[in-house]
């Protein structure tokens, strides 16, 4: 089951690649996520970065599951391209129908996309980013271990997140975002997958515990046809495709700010920085009148360093700003009356950034 062919359109007799033209499609819908004339707003352009890094705690290299998601992705779209010898794959397409399968599940599940997509989604709707946007929709169970009660959280399901992504794409006004994410999800394929309860016989995927709604005939059968599967994976990957090349763009589309220092809280008078490795937006630094200096960076390698950061119950993202003055000026709480504000030096540097008299972007 090779999802990714070439064929010829009956209408221009000239040839088009499928999943060229799901990605495109899906592209078109995602791509107005990615920016609105809103996030020129300060408050909301640090959102927007926040949204962008996936601003969360510290984390040590080796433990960032979206960088092997990926590579996981990228190794079943490459075996699935490669020559099968017949002496070793006897049934070539079903290791193809496989791959694609397991690979359909694990996109399925990645939570980085739809927290992006619940972020983003958010941000248009005027809300902060939040760290775990569907917290909300996990459940507790309580269970006994040795007669001691103990608790366990079960995260909101890819059904649960779909949902309210559907519930905030409406009211955001892109409605088809939810209706996208949705067509692209089968629980009936998936729970088969991850529960290996199917079976692959001539050219059909055979369900053994439940039935499928077949958007062709509308009928409920336990058969599915491998041209109906090419469809759905197809779509999936077109889907994820489109937003991971339009994320990658995004963290590529700040480097304007690149050097640039932004008044940022006008009441204890902070200034912002982004900061980039390349040309990929990592984080941000918030410089506070009084020495105190907070730091966000997610490295390419997947580690994150957070300094002076604190997460707010609702999941978004706060500073430490350091000793408040005993008698404060009119300049900032943070900077006694009879004082002059000092910000920390911006990292590798002797330079420190100030408050400027006309409130826009500045470099040292």
């Amino acid at each position: 089951m090779q999802p990714y062919n070439t064929v010829v359109s009956p209408d221009t007799q000239k040839p088009s690649n499928p999943a060229e033209d799901r990605l495109r499609h899906y592209a078109e819908i995602l791509n107005p996520l990615f920016w609105n004339d809103s996030f020129n707003k300060m408050n909301l352009l640090f959102e927007f970065a926040c949204s962008l890094v996936r601003a969360s705690g510290m984390k040590d290299t080796g433990w960032e599951s979206y960088n092997e998601s990926l590579s996981f992705l990228d190794d079943m779209r490459r075996l699935g391209e490669i020559d099968l010898p017949s002496d070793v794959f006897p049934e070539p397409l079903h290791t193809r129908a496989r791959l694609a399968l397991v690979a359909y599940g694990h996109a399925t599940e990645m939570k980085t996309h739809y927290e992006l997509l619940a972020n983003l989604l958010r941000l248009r709707l005027g809300k902060k980013y939040c760290i775990n946007p569907f917290a909300h929709l996990a459940t507790r169970r309580t269970r006994k271990i040795n007669g001691v009660k103990t608790y366990k959280t079960i995260p909101a399901s890819p059904e649960k997140k779909i949902a309210l992504i559907e519930e905030l794409s409406t009211q955001s006004g892109l409605p088809g975002v939810g209706a996208a994410l949705r067509e692209i999800y089968d629980p009936v394929i998936r729970n088969a997958v991850f529960h290996s309860d199917y079976v692959l016989h001539g050219t059909s995927m055979r369900l053994l515990s439940d039935y499928w709604k077949s958007p062709t005939s509308q009928a409920r059968t336990p058969t599915i046809q491998f041209h109906e599967l090419v469809e759905l994976t197809a779509s999936a990957f077109g889907f994820h495709s489109a937003l991971i090349a339009l994320y990658r763009r995004a963290l590529k589309s700040m480097t304007d700010f690149r050097d640039k220092f932004l008044p940022y809280d006008q009441h204890y008078k902070a200034i912002l920085e982004f900061t980039f490795d390349g040309d990929q937006l990592t984080g941000f630094r918030a410089y506070w009148p009084n020495g105190t200096l907070g730091i966000y960076c997610r490295s390419l390698d997947g580690s994150a360093t957070a300094v002076n950061l604190e997460f707010d119950p609702d999941g978004s993202i706060n500073f430490f700003v350091g000793l408040y003055a005993s008698k404060p000026g009119a300049f900032s709480p943070c900077v006694e009356a009879s004082a002059q504000p000092v910000y920390a030096e911006v990292p590798g540097t002797k330079k420190r950034p100030y408050w400027p008299s006309v409130l826009r972007a500045y470099t040292l």
